[in-house]
């Protein structure tokens, strides 16, 4: 009886080894899922950001951000809605990426909306969307806090310079005080 006794002991040692070995696996495989899932949106997250980036490939687009920078003005009904639709889109991204954020998916969501904020929002047309359609949060995520701080941060002419720099031999942006002549 004793043996017995003995061979008991070790089976319920070793079912007990069995369930803390278990647990910690699956532990270890929700931690790895986890990981994986952040990287994922991490990633969608830049792929956001380039495909919002590769819009402005498209010489009309091009063109109406151009029109959009030296003075709104001079934009089409159909040019505003595409500029209207490019600030909505990155507004979008940024609350996702800030929702994100807040629930510990995303590590930081301020850096990416500091590099872009200016390039969206950073112009008079941009500046005046912007206050039109901020976006409400309830949860106190400090998104605007960081856009409105960017916005006024930024020289006004700022970007109305940038076009001197990305302006393509042969493009047809239109005239502006800092547009090159041919």
């Amino acid at each position: 009886q004793v043996v017995s006794g003995n061979w008991r002991d070790v089976a319920e040692l070793v079912g007990i080894a069995a369930i803390v070995a278990s647990l910690i696996f699956v532990g270890v495989q929700l931690r790895q899922e986890q990981i994986i899932a952040r990287s994922e949106l991490t990633s969608q997250s830049f792929e956001l950001q380039f495909s919002l980036q590769q819009s402005m490939l498209d010489s009309d687009m091009a063109n109406a951000y151009a029109k959009m920078i030296e003075g709104s003005e001079s934009l089409s009904i159909g040019e505003k809605i595409q500029v209207d639709n490019l600030l909505a889109a990155a507004r979008t991204l940024y609350i996702r990426e800030c929702y994100l954020q807040a629930r510990g998916v995303l590590v930081e969501c301020k850096a990416s909306v500091q590099e872009t904020a200016r390039r969206y929002f950073g112009n008079p047309y941009g500046r005046s969307w912007w206050e039109a359609n901020k976006p409400e949060f309830d949860e106190g995520l400090a998104i605007i806090e960081w856009i409105d701080d960017e916005i006024e941060r930024l020289d006004p002419d700022e970007y109305r310079n940038l076009l001197d720099d990305f302006t393509p031999p042969g493009a047809t942006y239109p005239a502006g005080p800092n547009t090159p002549r041919q």
